[in-house]
């Protein structure tokens, strides 16, 4: 974005040099990442590579106003941490003028320098929604990396993934989940719980659980985590377990016959399928759950 304007430099601000870090990984990224969307109040949007670039994409961070100064005083020594692996840039757009405006880290002389660009040279008090550009040393790790950026829970710094990033989150440093589960999770922190996973699973995810476990009988270790959350009354949103239900129903061709003391539901060969509450399944008791609320 920095080739859109030729930006005139306004001001730049010292930041302490930060101590000095064994090795920046992934980890240390999402952390930044994770305190810029709660500092902000805002989950960012994951735009794609540049076409010219695509080691280069995009987090904006929108509906919200900061000030350059809060910026560098709050994140500067992390920006510091974090270009020692990834090139970051922040842009966002000056109020009242409505002219965008640049952030950059500048070294000089072995010091750190936050430096704001401006289009008029003016330097700007108030900046609207944050850009953030983030330069990588590979195509392949931008392209992971958009890809997990797009699978996170931010309000719980969770990441929910293919099984095929555990070897990367290994690598780089990120607390991960390994039991017996459909997905793959990675969080900011060691003290995640079981029901924050599950929680933080999307739509999409859902309906991917209950096909593996009605198409392929898999009890996933999710259901349990279901299961118990159904029982203490403390799920979220579970009109959308209920939609994803349905929906993986529908998907596999399955019919559904309900009258007023009876409940068959049958596959797509219209066979009849039984669950039974009494089941080991975690799954089985989750699912009559859902179907059932009052009367189990």
């Amino acid at each position: 974005m920095m080739e859109m304007h030729f930006f005139k430099k306004t001001e730049q601000v010292k930041i302490p040099s930060p101590e000095k870090h064994k090795e920046v990984t992934v980890r240390d990224l999402f952390y930044f990442l994770y305190e810029i969307s709660e500092w902000s109040q805002s989950c960012p949007l994951v735009c794609p590579s540049e076409q010219e670039n695509k080691k280069v994409f995009y987090l904006l961070f929108r509906n919200f106003a900061f000030t350059g100064d809060a910026f560098w005083q709050i994140f500067g020594s992390q920006v510091c941490i974090m270009n020692s692996r990834w090139k970051l840039d922040v842009f966002g757009t000056s109020y009242p003028s409505q002219e965008t405006v640049w952030l950059t880290l500048e070294e000089q002389d072995g010091c750190y320098y936050g430096v704001q660009n401006t289009i008029s040279g003016k330097t700007v008090d108030t900046i609207d929604s944050l850009c953030l550009r983030i330069d990588c040393n590979s195509l392949k790790l931008a392209h992971i990396l958009q890809i997990l950026f797009q699978s996170v829970d931010w309000r719980k710094g969770i990441i929910v993934t293919d099984w095929k990033y555990y070897n990367f989150f290994v690598e780089e440093k990120i607390e991960h989940h390994w039991e017996n589960s459909c997905f793959c999770y990675g969080s900011v922190g060691n003290n995640t719980l079981p029901e924050d996973y599950v929680q933080a699973l999307k739509f999409t995810q859902k309906v991917t659980l209950w096909i593996g476990f009605l198409r392929d009988g898999f009890d996933y270790k999710e259901f349990e985590w279901l299961y118990m959350l159904i029982s203490e009354n403390a799920v979220e949103n579970r009109i959308e377990w209920e939609l994803a239900l349905h929906t993986a129903m529908h998907n596999l061709g399955y019919t559904i016959q309900v009258l007023r003391h009876e409940f068959e539901l049958y596959d797509v060969q219209s066979q009849r399928k039984y669950f039974n509450f009494n089941s080991r399944q975690y799954a089985q008791m989750a699912l009559l759950k859902i179907l059932f609320p009052i009367n189990v």
